[in-house]
């Protein structure tokens, strides 16, 4: 029974991989371009834009720490089982390790001007999100005679949307068949345990950055004291935690915002629904210490270099993660491929994604809250 598992499990890895590409360029394009619909991709824009830089770096260098710190994953029987020769396969692509920084940066430069549309038909993010970002730009410059265009991108990017949320309503059945697979293979004790130490540690990253960076931020860059911060977004945060979706929870957010912290109406309005596009603070911090951790189990050392990589893709891939349900497990493919791992390895990783999705979104929600308060008083 464990070859057909294998199979079912493997065609649904297939199916995320198949949207990566589409997904990230029509969110990226589309979230950029409409910020010119209120004319303000000057001064405010620029803020904006920097901040949701800024949590996302926090929030990966956060990850990354603790999960140096407490290595889950090394030393896993699951390196010797046959999962990821039967769940990954022959055929994946081999366990290469990173490159070296040096052959990072410059394929990195390279990679930055390379064609569009071969990017596209290879899965090339880096290449494809600075597209995305330059024709947003543009489009968003030309205004009112590229109207037709950014409705046919809105249209494109909510299809795609769609399309992955049929492929999340099959999750279940993906993620059963990996794991019975998984558990086939090796035994039920064995991957209970690392998937704990993995979940303490995403778990432990995402409440860090959620409780203690995020108030930080915004007590010493808008005067904002943690338990003003908390009273006044409780609302959003609780819908974040069970909806796992925080496009589902940008109304109330809004709402919460404007009323909880006083951010005025014509910077919520523009710096929330930005946020739910491009800024995603708990997912770059998931997926960075998720590619660490299948390091650690297939026994790669990453190094400097290699989590540098990490560093980087994650917050790209987390740039063009879509504010819905498990987005972030479309885009694990990229991050862990970018460094020289089998992107089908995030099968393991798919079993207890739902659980952490919604720790996920909260920190993702509380991001867009802080930033919208600080851009409004400085």
């Amino acid at each position: 029974a464990a070859d057909p598992m294998k199979n079912v499990g493997k065609l649904f890895i297939g199916l995320l991989k198949m949207l990566i590409a589409p997904l990230i360029l029509l969110t990226i394009v589309h979230g950029v371009s409409s910020m010119g619909e209120a004319r303000q991709i000057g001064r405010l824009g620029s803020r904006t834009v920097g901040l949701y830089l800024l949590t996302m770096v926090l929030a990966v260098g956060t990850g990354l720490v603790l999960v140096n710190w407490v290595q889950p994953g090394v030393g896993s029987e699951l390196a010797n089982s046959e999962f990821f020769r039967g769940a990954v396969g022959a055929d994946a692509q081999a366990a290469e390790g990173p490159p070296p920084i040096g052959v990072f940066l410059l394929e990195t430069a390279n990679q930055l001007v390379e064609n569009p549309v071969a990017a596209l038909a290879a899965g090339h993010i880096l290449p494809i999100v600075a597209f995305a970002i330059l024709l947003g730009l543009a489009l968003a410059r030309m205004g009112e005679s590229a109207r037709a265009v950014t409705e046919f991108l809105a249209g494109a990017s909510t299809a795609v949307l769609m399309i992955i949320g049929w492929f999340v309503r099959l999750a279940p059945v993906g993620i059963f068949a990996l794991v019975g697979h998984l558990v086939a293979t090796i035994g039920f004790r064995i991957v209970v345990e690392n998937l704990l130490a993995f979940s303490a540690v995403v778990i432990g990253g995402t409440l860090f950055h959620s409780l203690v960076v995020l108030p930080a931020m915004a007590w010493f860059m808008a005067g904002i004291s943690p338990r003003a911060l908390f009273s006044g977004i409780f609302e959003a945060l609780v819908v974040a935690f069970t909806t796992s979706s925080s496009a589902a929870s940008l109304p109330v957010t809004i709402r919460c915002v404007e009323e909880g912290l006083g951010v005025p109406r014509h910077i919520s309005s523009f710096v929330l629904p930005l946020g739910a596009t491009m800024n995603s603070d708990g997912t770059a911090l998931y997926e960075a210490i998720a590619a660490v951790f299948i390091a650690n189990v297939l026994g790669f050392e990453l190094g400097l270099g290699g989590q540098l990589v990490v560093f980087i893709v994650s917050i790209a891939t987390a740039i063009g993660a879509p504010g819905i349900p498990s987005a972030g497990m479309v885009t694990m493919v990229v991050v862990l491929e970018a460094v020289g791992l089998p992107g089908e390895a995030v099968g393991i990783l798919l079993t207890i994604d739902r659980f952490l999705d919604t720790f996920r979104t909260v920190a993702n929600v509380e991001g867009d809250a802080v930033v919208a308060a600080i851009v409004a008083r400085q």
